[in-house]
């Protein structure tokens, strides 16, 4: 064995010794839940989160509706649906309250923060989903449905 050998020897051993101080020491501290719950958080997002359902119906031939206010990474989502009675439900529109936060209002008394109002006095209830921006700026996001189409779409403000 000349020099090398007993050189190259003694980085292996300091190598497999600090890689097995850092094994322990990774094993140590992953043990308190304080540590476990801020790497499981980091790692595992909750994708979505039902914040508000409304069942309804809709158009001529009353077809039902299920609408979802949903909260995940990127904001809110307004999801809606179309009932289909016992096979379950085909998704229909989406729209996105991107990096918006949830909020409430209050409505006949009652504080909601998905609600159904005739906003636009046409006869049809229309969908109000209430949030916050980024700035704390409040909204009321309001969707109409529109006989013609069908469909759902954004009330504009007059």
């Amino acid at each position: 064995m000349n020099t090398a050998d007993i050189s190259t020897d003694k980085k292996k051993r300091r190598m497999v010794i600090i890689l097995l101080a850092i094994a322990v020491l990774a094993a140590v501290v992953s043990s308190f839940p304080k540590v476990q719950n801020q790497v499981k958080e980091f790692l595992f997002k909750p994708n979505r989160l039902v914040l508000a359902k409304i069942n309804t119906y809709y158009g001529i031939e009353q077809k039902e509706y299920l609408i979802l206010k949903i909260k995940d990474e990127s904001g809110l989502q307004i999801e809606i649906y179309e009932m289909q009675g016992n096979s379950g439900q085909i998704f229909k529109q989406k729209f996105e309250l991107t990096q918006d936060s949830d909020a409430y209002i209050t409505l006949d008394k009652n504080t909601t923060n998905l609600a159904l109002s005739d906003v636009d006095k046409d006869g049809v209830l229309d969908i109000l989903a209430p949030s916050v921006d980024r700035n704390g700026n409040l909204r009321l996001n309001a969707f109409r449905f529109n006989l013609e189409f069908n469909s759902f779409e954004p009330l504009e403000q007059k």
